[in-house]
């Protein structure tokens, strides 16, 4: 077999791939196939699942969780300062109180277990508990004070968990305002608990400034977390969104590749014999041949699946009789016993590059040339090996642009996982075409 009769003006070195293997990706077998491929790419790398969190919510979870804890456990320790403060309060204002603070953060622990989507209905209410009991506590204080081992409201154990619950639905600065409100608030009552009407304004504001400013320090630290968990979002989101469109160029890029191949094996084989004076009597089959891969093209068809190994020796055998013309042609073929479903991709690409190696071994190996065709169907692996006796070629002397070796034999077989071709040919000792695929685990 020598150097196919290429059209002038198109294409490539057959030395620089005649021991090709890669898998860029299964090839389809149809315009949709590649279509089917794009999709499937961008499903597979557009992200999460619906309901998968996602590493920032992860983040705010925990956050959540923690400062749900922390209500809990400052309920147990607060208990005794609670029945203390009753002495100087209306009736009322402890259970209110009670249920407008510890209610919402207990729920919000809850909720960050049971049902993630309702931190911020819980966190929201959390942040607006404190204030809302420190406000009341003004309208149910009597005017007296605590006395005995008793140093302050029961709110100022916690007053700063308001903010932490705000940096959970809000921005930074309203974060930061109800931290300001609540703490320093809670810093007046104390105060006036403790002293009743003699204490002093610059006592209070004091009180409040240090209040504020201790607890800021944490709620800035909840923040920054939060927005580190965003970042880490939106990177992701990035990062998937360039996987998507990566998917989709290489699909159209292995759908560009396949009609390089189409309109090579099947449209310009067939105009080019028609050309010729001594046209045989395959030329209208041929023809007929060549307009049904391209309706077959226009089909909207998706071609994965699979084949038996008897399906794929019937279909090689198929080709083989197609593509022969008058030239004799041996085939043989091995089945192993484990052998059994191998991909369409497989078919498409075996069948089409030992087409394209048995047309140019007619057209060039010469009259006298016998020809071979040896399929080996493994468990993991097929291989066909097309065999002439024909006059050969010199493989670094072939020039660029041979797209028979190039497109339709080389790339077609890199382009299909597992896929592997090599061409062995000298002038005046015939041509070894070798095309296997072995299953990637």
């Amino acid at each position: 077999m020598t150097a196919p009769d290429e059209p002038p003006g198109l294409a490539v070195n057959p030395k620089s791939a005649l021991h090709a293997g890669n898998s860029a990706a299964e090839p389809a077998g149809s315009v949709s196939g590649m279509r089917h491929q794009s999709d499937a790419a961008a499903r597979a790398t557009s992200g999460a699942p619906v309901d998968e969190i996602t590493p920032g919510n992860r983040i705010r979870i925990v956050i959540a969780r923690f400062v749900g804890a922390g209500f809990i456990a400052f309920l147990l320790v607060s208990v005794s300062e609670i029945a203390e403060g009753t002495r100087i309060l209306a009736w009322w204002w402890t259970p209110i109180a009670m249920v407008s603070v510890f209610v919402p953060g207990i729920a919000l622990f809850v909720v960050t277990i049971v049902a993630p989507s309702w931190i911020t209905a819980a966190a929201t209410c959390a942040a607006v508990g404190i204030p809302l009991a420190a406000a009341l506590w003004l309208v149910a204080w009597n005017g007296d004070v605590l006395v005995g081992a008793v140093r302050g409201s029961w709110l100022s154990a916690f007053a700063g968990l308001a903010g932490l619950c705000a940096a959970l639905v809000w921005r930074p600065l309203v974060t930061l305002a109800v931290q300001f409100v609540a703490t320093t608030s809670v810093a007046a009552i104390d105060q006036l608990g403790l002293f009743g009407p003699e204490a002093s304004p610059s006592a209070i504001g004091y009180a409040a400034i240090w209040a504020f400013g201790i607890t800021a320090l944490l709620a800035g630290a909840v923040i920054m977390a939060l927005r580190t968990g965003d970042v880490l979002d939106a990177t992701t989101e990035l990062v998937e969104h360039a996987a998507v469109d990566t998917a989709v160029a290489q699909a159209r890029e292995r759908e560009r590749a396949w009609f390089d191949a189409l309109i090579h094996d099947r449209v310009l084989t067939t105009l080019l014999a028609a050309t010729r004076p001594d046209t045989d009597r395959r030329l209208p089959a041929d023809a007929r041949s060549a307009l049904d891969a391209l309706d077959l093209a226009a089909k909207d068809t998706d071609p994965a699946g699979r084949v038996t190994a008897a399906q794929l020796v019937d279909t090689l055998s198929t080709i083989v009789d197609e593509t022969r013309s008058d030239h004799a042609v041996s085939v043989s073929s091995y089945i192993d016993v484990n052998a059994s479903m191998y991909p369409m991709a497989v078919q498409s690409a075996l069948g089409g590059a030992m087409a394209e190696a048995l047309r140019n071994s007619v057209q060039h190996a010469g009259a006298h040339a016998e020809r071979a065709v040896a399929v080996d169907l493994r468990q993991n692996s097929a291989r066909v090996t097309l065999t002439d006796t024909g006059c050969g070629f010199d493989t670094a002397s072939t020039g660029t642009g041979r797209l028979g070796i190039e497109i339709s034999i080389v790339r077609r077989m890199a382009a299909l996982d597992g896929g592997t071709s090599e061409i062995d040919s000298r002038l005046g000792e015939g041509t070894v075409v070798a095309l296997e695929w072995s299953r990637i685990p």
